[in-house]
């Protein structure tokens, strides 16, 4: 069969399946599993060869692809986490998952879960999808595309207004740009072993025009290239391993959290951290290191390797736990390039009986 008859058959194929389909409905009584299940079937789906996109949720309320359909690119696991909390950036921060929720909802198998929990898997099962580790950085799904203006003619009424209710949100479309991974890129340095990693909070990074640096939950990324607009990382750069790290610290009442800034200039003209009462932190800065120059003195060196991130303006946010007082807010930003902040959390008031 020809190439554009096969097309031909599969958009047949396709339409028909949609006139088929049934309306997809999420019966989650819980509002963070609901809004957190709602946003990987509906902003992300597989990545289909010679097809317009199609959400997670699409997909299930007509066939699943074959192997063939599929694109075989790559994306980090990272990046749906990113979207994930960007979308829930102004909602309720109640509203948001636990890193230990989350994790159980990517990792977890239908077997051994609690059939009223949603998991990943279900939308994206392991024979299509299969999950993957470039080196000892980050994870990769295989053939999942991003989706910035996503159709949800597939979802029951009822599931989209509850969506707008909880985040606010009357429009669907994001000014994202997430990019997958193309396979023959990094099919060499690929590790389908999956040992387990450390694991953090997840981290959600932003990088201006110009230059930058960043990092996710698991990965930093450092890019040659200034005009790739993405939100996030930019490849290539040793340093990536080390900037933006960042460790939470929990007591009864504060949050305490510690970000890897090396190379940052920590003149305060330049140099800011700011938290937001949902328990948002962002930090922006100018970095100083990666120059192809360096002049000391007299002399001028030309440099022979740029592995530390390149020079220019970022930013870094991610999330604390739980909301915070932004005013109770005590930073530190030493000489070893470690910002280290301690914040009073919004405990909340309970009545006492007299």
């Amino acid at each position: 069969m020809s190439e554009t008859m096969r097309e031909i058959v599969f958009a047949l194929a396709a339409e028909k399946s949609e006139q088929e389909s049934v309306l997809i409905s999420l019966d989650i009584e819980d509002d963070k599993l609901f809004l957190l299940h709602f946003i990987i079937g509906t902003y992300f789906g597989p990545d289909l060869r010679n097809h317009r996109k199609k959400s997670g949720f699409q997909i299930k309320a007509s066939n699943l692809p074959t192997k063939d359909e599929l694109t075989g690119s790559f994306m980090k696991r990272a990046e749906l986490e990113r979207v994930y909390h960007y979308i829930l950036n102004n909602a309720d921060p109640s509203l948001i998952v636990k890193r230990k929720i989350l994790l159980q909802y990517f990792n977890g198998k239908r077997s051994n879960s609690d059939e009223d929990f949603p998991l990943f898997r279900d939308l994206y099962p392991q024979k299509l999808h299969r999950e993957s580790r470039l080196g000892n950085q980050y994870k990769l799904f295989e053939s999942i595309v991003f989706i910035n203006d996503p159709d949800t003619s597939c979802m029951r009424e009822d599931c989209v207004e509850r969506f707008k209710r909880l985040t606010g949100m009357q429009s669907f479309t994001l000014s994202l740009v997430v990019e997958p991974v193309a396979g023959n890129e990094v099919e060499d340095k690929i590790d389908e072993s999956m040992e387990p990693s450390k694991e953090d909070s997840g981290l959600e990074v932003s990088v201006d025009d110009n230059a930058g640096t960043c990092t996710s939950d698991e990965e930093c990324d450092v890019a040659a290239n200034p005009d790739l607009v993405v939100d996030g990382a930019i490849a290539g750069a040793q340093a990536g391993q080390v900037m933006g790290l960042m460790d939470i610290g929990e007591c009864s009442d504060a949050y305490l959290f510690r970000v890897s800034l090396p190379g940052v200039r920590r003149d305060e003209r330049d140099f800011s951290c700011q938290v937001e009462e949902n328990g948002r932190v962002l930090v922006r800065g100018i970095t100083t290191t990666g120059e192809k120059e360096v002049h000391r003195y007299t002399r001028v060196f030309e440099m022979q390797t740029q592995n530390l991130c390149p020079p220019g303006h970022f930013s870094v946010s991610f999330h604390l736990p739980g909301p915070v007082h932004p005013h109770e807010f005590s930073g530190r930003f030493g000489t070893d390039g470690i910002l280290e902040g301690v914040v009073m959390k919004k405990l909340k008031k309970q009545n006492c009986l007299i």
